[in-house]
């Protein structure tokens, strides 16, 4: 086997999806959503057969983003995107074991180019949210410093630094590349090219994605002085630019008239859902980008589903502990602004047991209940049994469960041991054992449709490894917004205690709520939580005698499968 070099080894990839998404907004990767001038279209309509057989020839192109910038067009650089920028810079100025200092959390493209070559590279952390911690970064920068990166904006922070900051920074860095990233620079109140005719160390780079909504065609540029572009231009590929993405660029700057309506739309949507966002309790940061930073506190994971089951995507930030409950949430249109914000209003909640309910158990729980009853009273028991005790109540889980049947039986085995076989029969080696017999009660696809217009949460007896396990498997976790599970309920405070659901109801604010469970338990635990609870009979017990013993603990009514909750008036 052929392994690429070392510095490649562990490092990690940009993921892209392969497909587009189908959904109702895409607000997770910061595109424009307003899209390209229409003269953008046209001009790729019209574009020449010589355009395509030839090479691309891009002068005009330069000119344009010279003009733009009031620079020479010897400063000019175009490239195949930001990236390609950014990769050129590494692969002309940063040799194995130089220094690069950057912050973290910021765009994560560099990181990748800096292991590839083999830096050192330093991340500063931020000391407050999310203002620039230039003493500590100045102190980073030393006679070993390479480059120095500055995002500015950030993202995802979105987060300007000061000029004077920034000159500061520049001139510590007087034996360094500074390279400062100016992506999201047409929606901030100030950009730095202009630097770029003082200080001889100053690379900017800019992408025609986020303000010009060219991400499909993968353009962007460089501006500095002279001597740097022509040292770049030494190991850049030939043609990185392809015809079709100069013509776009061409047309698009050239469009000064839909570029400024843009720019008002998104400035005007930005308001809209800032507001409407810190009116429910979120934390909005400043931003001068075409996206908003947004900590959703403890709430995130539900809001991220409650948004993903409406069909809309965002960038959740769910394993970055810096950006702990945050989410990165691309500025739409103004109406689809508005849209975004009705998503978040409170509507029903509707909160399933999972045993009996979602799950038909028969012959996975209720096998490791009677195999390990064999094993410790060397006798068989009944499924009727089995259900004879649940229907009773005041059982936490089918731990206790077999427990209670094997003392009933007149043997006393230490509950660690009982829970042990079970185990090990149940869930055995990470989920090899009678969990595999699982079937779902009810069809995803109705649940799906459930989710887009309900909150659908979990309350369960079940610990969370083993609850996960079967989420997993059906690819139903992001349609549950919560899941509280066995260790998630301090001891005591198991059904038929509320404590389950009103954490639940902690975090999701809802209009009614309802809990569909199996048990008695189940409808006392609703009862006192002062929800409605839904008797679900479960696959093994369709009787009479638990229909009306659900009816007695509370249950409103009692159906037959999950399939029969839509459309009833409770």
């Amino acid at each position: 086997m052929i392994l690429p070099k070392k510095t490649i080894i562990n490092t990690q990839g940009y993921d892209v999806p392969l497909f587009l998404d189908d959904c109702l907004m895409k607000l997770d990767f910061n595109e424009n959503l307003l899209g390209p001038s229409p003269k953008v279209i046209e001009a790729l309509k019209n574009i020449s057969k010589e355009e395509i057989k030839f090479y691309p020839a891009i002068g005009e192109l330069l000119s344009l983003i010279a003009n733009l910038n009031n620079v020479e067009n010897s400063m000019v650089m175009a490239t195949n995107g930001a990236d390609e920028a950014i990769n050129y810079i590494f692969d002309t100025f940063i040799e194995q074991n130089d220094d690069v200092v950057t912050l973290t959390p910021t765009f994560t493209m560099p990181k990748v180019y800096a292991k590839s070559t083999g830096c050192n590279y330093k991340e500063i952390k931020y000391t407050e949210k999310w203002v620039f911690p230039v003493e500590e970064f100045l102190s980073n920068i030393d006679e070993k410093t390479r480059l120095v990166i500055v995002t500015t904006p950030n993202s995802p922070t979105g987060e300007v630094i000061s000029r004077e900051n920034l000159i500061k920074i520049i001139k510590k860095a007087e034996n360094s590349i500074v390279m400062i990233d100016e992506t999201y620079s047409s929606f901030a109140k100030e950009q730095f090219h202009d630097l770029t005719f003082e200080y001889k160390n100053v690379i900017i780079t800019r992408s025609m994605s986020k303000d010009y909504a060219l991400a499909g065609l993968r353009i962007g540029y460089i501006i500095s002085a002279p001597e740097n572009i022509e040292y770049i231009r030494r190991i850049i590929s030939p043609y990185s630019v392809n015809a079709l993405a100069a013509k776009a660029a061409i047309a698009a700057l050239n469009d000064k008239d839909y570029f400024n309506w843009m720019k008002e739309q998104i400035n005007q949507s930005k308001k809209i859902l800032s507001d409407g966002l810190k009116a429910q309790g979120a934390t909005v940061y400043p931003s001068e980008t075409n996206f908003l930073c947004v900590d959703f506190g403890d709430k995130a994971e539900f809001i991220y589903k409650r948004l993903l089951n409406s069909g809309i995507k965002v960038k959740y930030f769910s394993n970055d502990p810096d950006l702990k409950n945050c989410f990165r949430i691309t500025v739409p249109a103004p109406e689809q602004s508005k849209i975004f914000l009705d998503t978040l209003k409170k509507r029903d909640l509707i909160i399933f047991d999972m045993d009996g309910v979602l799950v038909d158990t028969s012959n996975s729980y209720r096998m490791a209940i009677k195999e390990t009853y064999r094993h410790f009273a060397g006798k068989d028991i009944s499924f009727d049994e089995i259900q004879k005790a649940k229907n009773n109540g005041g059982l936490n889980n089918d731990w206790e469960c077999t427990e209670y049947l094997l003392i009933n039986s007149g043997i006393n085995i230490p509950k660690n041991e009982v829970v042990n076989k079970f185990q090990e029969l149940y869930f055995a080696d990470n989920g090899t054992g009678y969990i595999l017999n699982e079937s779902l009660l009810v069809d995803p696809l109705f649940l799906k449709s459930l989710a887009k217009n309900n909150d659908l949460a979990i309350f369960t007896g079940r610990p969370r490894a083993e609850a996960e396990f079967v989420l997993k498997r059906w690819n139903l976790e992001d349609l549950f917004s919560m899941l509280v599970a066995m260790e998630d309920v301090p001891d005591g405070f198991h059904k038929p205690e509320p404590y389950g659901i009103k954490q639940i109801q902690n975090i999701i604010s809802s209009l009614n709520v309802y809990y569909l469970g199996d048990t008695p338990d189940d409808m006392t635990s609703a009862a006192k939580a002062n929800v409605k609870g839904v008797g679900i009979l479960p696959p093994q017990d369709k009787s009479e005698d638990l229909k009306n013993r659900l009816l007695s603990e509370g249950a409103v009514i009692v159906l037959n499968n999950i399939q029969e909750f839509t459309g009833i008036n409770i």
